[in-house]
């Protein structure tokens, strides 16, 4: 057993990630959208540059591949300067309508696009731990 004083990050919703409790049947459908936006995506816009949400890369493969570039920028005699950014929890939430802005621009429009819409229209997560409700 184990108090809040002394874990208090364990005790704090805003350090969890919502989880959606909805139907099968939606989830079913979550899956099938999902899965034909990811083939369209990475048929259309994403280029071999991209890691994040591409079967076989991640953000290893990422590492090995800038790695390897630093590598053979600095046997040819250049410099390398790195700068690390840590944006805390920037992937935690996605603003809806720049999420839908960004899918019209790189080409999802049409019945697909208004179902988008009207699934992420006033949708709203929280996490309930001990009571204490997140943003």
């Amino acid at each position: 057993m184990f108090t809040c004083r002394k874990w208090a990050s364990v005790c704090e919703s805003g350090n969890y990630r919502p989880v959606s409790l909805t139907s099968v049947v939606c989830k079913l459908l979550e899956s099938i959208i999902r899965d034909q936006i990811l083939d369209y995506l990475n048929q259309v816009v994403f280029t071999t540059a991209q890691h994040g949400f591409v079967k076989g890369r991640s953000c290893l493969t990422n590492l090995l591949e800038v790695l390897e570039h630093w590598t053979s920028c600095m046997d040819e005699g250049y410099g390398v300067d790195v700068i690390y950014l840590d944006y805390r929890k920037a992937f935690d939430t996605v603003p809806h309508q720049r999420l839908l802005t960004k899918l019209r621009m790189v080409g999802i429009t049409g019945d697909l696009f208004e179902w988008l819409q009207d699934f992420l229209h006033n949708r709203m997560m929280r996490v309930i731990v001990n009571g204490e409700c997140s943003t």
